[in-house]
């Protein structure tokens, strides 16, 4: 009888694990469809494509995953893009942020907290009549002059996806006509940028998602050069 008793109970044991195992796996392969098919929506991408999970710890709930694809927007022209995918394997959300490419890791380091002096809006040229010069701060503010007034407007930027907030505030001085209808062209242009980049010659193009783009070149100062 103890024989048999002994044997039942290591062979009761010996079991466990293998069907603690496959349970677990099954599992977390469900939780791995449940995270991939999250961050590939929450990423907004076409023909988006999910890496291998990075698990944290139930303390911390996360999952981790790369996503890569393409953008849709049109003015994009099918543009690659990789983002980081974080799931909450308790709400089972997902959020998304770009991982800017190798050669656009040092952008903000290269336009930041330098003046810019504008050589054209939206496929027209910059009249005479004042400068039209924009600073990315660090501190989270484009500041600068529109032409004929002073301005600043709040800003985030992430690689190349840059960000406005609110309207631009400032002065409000009064300058001949066309010098005021290329301030408000440029103001408008500038509320709607979604991505920058710096081409080989070093001009920096500030583009809209309607494809309207700002481009300038370096300047000594703010009143441009």
């Amino acid at each position: 009888m103890l024989r048999i008793l002994l044997t039942t109970f290591f062979a009761t044991a010996l079991a466990l694990p293998t069907a603690a195992l496959a349970s677990t796996t099954a599992a977390y392969a469900a939780l791995d469809r449940a995270s991939a098919a999250a961050c590939i929506k929450a990423s907004g991408l076409q023909g988006a494509k999910v890496g291998a999970t990075v698990r944290f710890s139930d303390r911390v709930l996360i999952d981790a995953r790369v996503v890569s694809g393409t953008y849709p927007q049109p003015h994009m022209k099918g543009a690659r893009a990789t983002m980081l995918c974080a799931y909450n394997r308790r709400t089972k959300r997902a959020e998304t942020q770009e991982m800017p490419p190798p050669e656009q890791l040092g952008l903000e380091v290269a336009i930041k907290d330098v003046w810019w002096s504008a050589t054209s809006i939206a496929g027209a040229g910059v009249i005479a009549g004042g400068p039209i010069t924009m600073m990315l701060g660090s501190d989270g503010k484009i500041v600068g002059k529109s032409g004929c007034n002073n301005y600043a407007l709040n800003y985030s930027l992430s690689g190349a996806m840059l960000k406005t907030f609110g309207v631009p505030i400032g002065t409000r001085m009064m300058c001949a006509a066309p010098v005021m209808a290329q301030e408000v062209r440029f103001t408008q242009t500038l509320q709607a940028v979604t991505n920058v980049q710096i081409d080989t010659g070093g001009t920096l193009l500030a583009t809209t998602q309607n494809g309207d783009t700002l481009r300038f070149h370096r300047s000594n100062a703010q009143g441009g050069n």
